[in-house]
């Protein structure tokens, strides 16, 4: 990332680190597939945040539903992220962003796994990434290699230019705004869509 942005490359960039994000949650699924007792042990919140969603999953009620819950949760996690972004060349929120891909992408492949034999099994495959989760994941990409760019283009290189920044970080902001509009608006339907899972 750092040296394709060096070169004055910001589209680059940002294609490079989301083909990154695509193989850090392939990796992450496929880990919990092969190793899911391993992965438990070292995914950090991996437990906590699979059992919240399956709970939400199999009852419908949850923070997945509900946005005065998980709006100020997605706020916070955004306004940490910029900051680390901005103090650390995105060093630090490159490492906050591996840390919720990991504990998401664990949660998926537990729930592959224990809709395997079950009606739900096609659904929990193409469904466990729910889409306003990919959205906020492309978003927090985007910004994390555009407020990179203050601190690290202090150093030596042909940087992108400046002005470029805003049409991104709009982009990312319309991102963020819609995961938020997509998780109110299909967020009580999604235990539905997987409610054979749960199948006794």
């Amino acid at each position: 990332m750092v040296s394709t942005l060096r070169r004055g490359e910001r589209g680059r960039a940002i294609a490079l680190m989301m083909w990154w994000g695509l193989w850090l949650g392939v990796s992450g699924v496929g880990a919990s597939l092969l190793w899911p007792a391993r992965a438990e042990m070292v995914v950090l919140n991996g437990a906590a945040y699979r059992d919240e969603m399956v709970a939400w999953l199999a009852t419908g009620e949850g923070r997945e539903s509900s946005p005065a819950a998980f709006i100020p949760q997605h706020m916070l996690h955004a306004a940490i992220f910029v900051v680390l972004s901005l103090l650390t060349g995105s060093a630090l929120s490159i490492l906050m962003g591996s840390v919720l891909m990991n504990y998401m992408s664990f949660y998926v492949g537990s729930l592959i796994l224990q809709c395997a034999g079950t009606p739900g099994a096609t659904a929990a495959m193409l469904l466990a990434w729910n889409p306003w989760s990919m959205v906020r994941v492309a978003s927090f990409i985007i910004m994390g290699v555009v407020l990179s760019e203050p601190l690290l283009s202090r150093t030596r290189g042909r940087w992108p230019d400046p002005s470029g920044r805003r049409f991104w970080l709009l982009l990312a902001a319309s991102g963020l705004a819609l995961d938020i509009a997509m998780k109110t608006l299909l967020g009580p339907h999604w235990p539905r869509l997987l409610s054979e899972c749960f199948v006794p």
